[in-house]
């Protein structure tokens, strides 16, 4: 995914995310094709990270490889998986990034860590307890059917790319070995939706992403009934409805109910409305850097993966 110009500003709050400090990581994109009998329409994704490691407390990264799911695995993940309902789809993308967006690159902590199961009573995770209990009983049945243990933070980034791919956009490869957290991260490190865009850009610049990076994951809006088309189908119509800004239809109630103050920000940006205006046109590319902007977000504090 080719990269526009994206620089995160910098805010001088904690609420807007102080504290910057960016992951040196190299991302490398594999297209194949569709695998046979998942019905998708676009290029699977494979990604390579090459990541820092970092130190850091419990669940922390540390430097840790990941590692390709081993074919015994990969079906008993496929069997938990196949008594999910699609109707779960959008709270488990969600669940994905209040877990990871938890990172702090500056002081290396947080991150795609699981420590979400001891964070569910905050505010910002209004709603999540439904998707961590489909989380909690997929590992359960993997457990008790083939005896395998998949951490946790494994578990809630396959939940995610798995929603992503039911619900008819790219088919992403998700590696093992995030290790799971003993206590909840910090508080307050997940952006306010009624934040100005330079909050919601410092936001990602704190845990090392940039603005295309915010553009592409914001993206998973489509999913979970924000007025963005179908509310079970993953496709770009959240870019060109945001150009269209249908909330400013001052005699049209529902309209003016479409999506969060987070999204309205976007288009009025100037560096934030190329993307949109790129991903609008370009269904493909969004499903491109989406995957690769995934793969950064789920492996947050120094993960490498097996190439």
């Amino acid at each position: 995914c080719e990269s526009s110009t994206a620089s995160a500003s910098n805010v001088s709050s904690r609420r807007h995310a102080l504290g910057f400090g960016l992951i040196s990581s190299a991302l490398a994109l594999a297209f194949d094709l569709p695998t046979a009998g998942t019905g998708a329409s676009h290029p699977d994704y494979a990604w390579a990270v090459a990541g820092e490691g970092l130190a850091g407390g419990a669940g922390s990264a540390a430097g840790s490889s990941l590692r390709r799911q081993t074919a015994e695995e990969r079906a008993a993940i496929e069997r938990g998986l196949s008594q999910v309902t699609k109707g779960k789809a959008p709270v488990l993308l969600r669940l994905v990034f209040h877990d990871a967006g938890t990172f702090d690159a500056a002081a290396k902590t947080g991150g795609p860590n699981g420590s979400i199961q001891f964070e569910l009573d905050r505010p910002e995770s209004r709603g999540l307890k439904r998707g961590w209990n489909v989380v909690k009983d997929l590992r359960e049945r993997i457990r008790s059917q083939s005896g395998l243990d998949v951490s946790y933070a494994d578990l809630v980034v396959i939940c995610g790319a798995w929603a992503v791919q039911v619900c008819g956009g790219p088919r992403m490869e998700v590696q093992l070995g995030r290790r799971d957290a003993d206590a909840a991260d910090a508080p307050g490190m997940i952006p306010d939706e009624n934040l100005p865009v330079s909050g919601i850009k410092a936001a990602f610049g704190r845990m090392g992403l940039t603005t295309r990076d915010l553009v592409a994951l914001s993206g998973s809006h489509a999913l979970g009934g924000k007025g963005f088309g179908d509310p079970l189908t993953f496709d770009n119509v959240y870019y060109t409805t945001l150009l269209e800004k249908p909330w400013t239809d001052t005699k049209d109630e529902m309209k003016q109910m479409i999506g969060i103050p987070s999204d309205r920000v976007l288009p009025d940006d100037p560096e934030s409305r190329k993307v949109v205006e790129e991903f609008a046109r370009d269904e493909t590319k969004f499903f491109a850097c989406f995957a690769e902007s995934y793969a950064k977000l789920t492996t947050l504090g120094g993960y490498s993966q097996q190439v």
